[in-house]
């Protein structure tokens, strides 16, 4: 233990740790620049680096760029990351009210619990995680997709139908350019540039942010209201904990659902989202400013960082695209990811494991130290934030994959998301079908190559079977919760 402890403490591991913890929270806060980035940028940066703090500085800003997504959903209605789209539907309304501090502060406490509460599975249950992940096969992917799906629809507002209308546009979308099985181009109407199809960054910054931008310039209203002063009581640490039940249940599902490779953070920041609803005493503070949603959501989203690792150490299989750039860090590193990591390298998996801990432990000190200042875009005035915002999405739009077709994807959507929010329809349920789009289609029709077209498949095998079940209650709950209460109403 001395050992593990003296390999980690070491100057250079913690200034790796801190550089890649602030260039993660930094890019994660850019409306359209992702995790991804974050890592992509700093790996020419590991070259000649050791391996343990080449790995430090990726994972601290693999870390960082999670929680940093949380800041601008907050501040300015636009997720920097899909995995904190849950987190805008009640951290935007809080900043509206005047409690910036409040959201961001229980975003960076639910962040850092989320991130150690994964770091003690990674450690303690690894082997027994991967083991039970790798039975997802296609149909248990697909179901999966399915559940993540309806909870979105059910925490989407107080029309099912209008979210199930938003889930089809944003799966339409998804199927835009190469078809994955088949290589055909479809909804590309000839140009060359919807081949490689519409990304999720340019859709999402086009649907939250100009589309903000648009409704507040028609209603001639300021895009955050700046006549409401920021509270100076904000809430202690220690009465956030008074969510405790919310924070240890968010961080087992983001555990679970980080461990299965291809997945990602949104599926458990909604689920965790929904349960948090369903289970409270006041259900109808949700999406109306509710420290109990940011919790659900940034604790969710946050345990999936560590829980991603689990397949990538124990069976050498990347958990998204964030763990298959770690995947090439570690290769370059001469560590070969894999069942014989364990007993070969287990210093080195264990110094790994405690440089993890010790990232969201920075995590919280660099998160709290720079919160007034991040508190601070609430009183930048309008006609300065206004072109800014404008600015930082048409870059974010760019810098995605470097085209200069995604900045018109970003306006065109920011015109539709305008006329989506002027008719009453959510947002976030598009957003979602099309970051799940995909991963749904791809393994729906695996499932049914593999089946020879027999649909049976999807209701044969339990994990599929449960997930199915769970989607139907998820989807219905509401409208079982209104039937009830009226039957209860009407015996009084």
């Amino acid at each position: 233990m001395l050992d593990i402890l003296t390999g980690i403490i070491v100057f250079n591991n913690i200034l790796m740790m801190n550089i890649g913890v602030a260039a993660g929270i930094i890019i994660g806060a850019m409306p359209g620049l992702s995790a991804v980035l974050a890592i992509t940028i700093l790996l020419p940066f590991t070259f000649g680096m050791g391996s343990l703090p080449a790995i430090y500085l990726l994972l601290g800003a693999y870390c960082g760029a999670i929680y940093g997504g949380s800041i601008t959903a907050i501040l300015i209605n636009t997720p920097g990351t899909p995995n904190a789209i849950a987190t805008a539907l009640d951290g935007y309304p809080l900043t509206k009210k005047g409690r910036a501090g409040d959201a961001l502060k229980c975003a960076l406490v639910g962040s850092t619990f989320g991130g150690i509460i994964s770091c003690l599975a990674l450690i303690f249950f690894a082997p027994i995680i991967a083991s039970a992940a790798l039975k997802f096969g296609p149909a248990e992917y697909f179901s999966l997709c399915l559940f993540g799906l309806c909870v979105v629809v059910g925490v989407s507002g107080v029309s099912v139908v209008k979210g199930i209308i938003m889930i089809g546009l944003g799966l339409l979308i998804s199927t835009v350019g190469i078809d994955a099985i088949e290589g055909v181009a479809r909804f590309t109407f000839g140009k060359s540039e919807l081949l490689p199809g519409l990304t999720s960054a340019a859709v999402m910054l086009g649907v939250f942010a100009i589309s903000e931008i648009l409704v507040k310039s028609h209603s001639q209203e300021a895009v955050v209201d700046f006549d409401t002063p920021i509270k100076t009581k904000a809430i202690k640490i220690k009465e956030i904990f008074h969510y405790w039940k919310t924070m240890i249940r968010a961080s087992l599902f983001g555990v679970t659902i980080g461990a299965v490779p291809g997945t990602g953070g949104a599926i458990a920041a909604f689920l965790s989202y929904n349960v948090a609803q369903n289970s409270s005493k006041t259900p109808e503070e949700f999406g109306k400013g509710s420290l109990d949603g940011v919790l659900a959501s940034e604790t969710a989203n946050n345990a999936v960082t560590g829980a991603t690792l689990i397949p990538l150490l124990t069976l050498g299989v990347p958990g998204d695209v964030c763990m298959a750039v770690m995947l090439g860090a570690l290769t370059m590193q001469g560590i070969t990811p894999g069942p014989q990591l364990f007993t070969e390298n287990m210093f080195w998996v264990y110094c790994l494991m405690g440089g993890l801990m010790l990232i969201n432990f920075f995590l919280f000190i660099q998160g709290k130290f720079f919160i007034r200042g991040f508190m601070k875009i609430t009183k930048v005035p309008t006609n300065i934030l206004v072109p800014s915002i404008m600015i930082f999405c048409i870059l974010g739009g760019f810098a995605a994959r470097n085209y200069f077709f995604d900045v018109f994807v970003v306006l065109l959507f920011g015109f539709i998301g305008y006329w989506i929010k002027r008719f009453k329809y959510p947002v976030a349920p598009l957003a979602i079908g099309m970051v799940l789009g995909n991963l749904a289609e791809t393994n729906l029709r695996r499932a049914m190559v593999i089946s020879k077209g027999n649909v049976s498949t999807f209701f044969t095998k339990p994990i599929s079977l449960a997930f199915i079940i769970i989607s139907l209650l998820a989807l219905f709950w509401p409208l079982l919760k209104k039937g009830v209460k009226m039957i209860k109403e009407r015996r009084q």
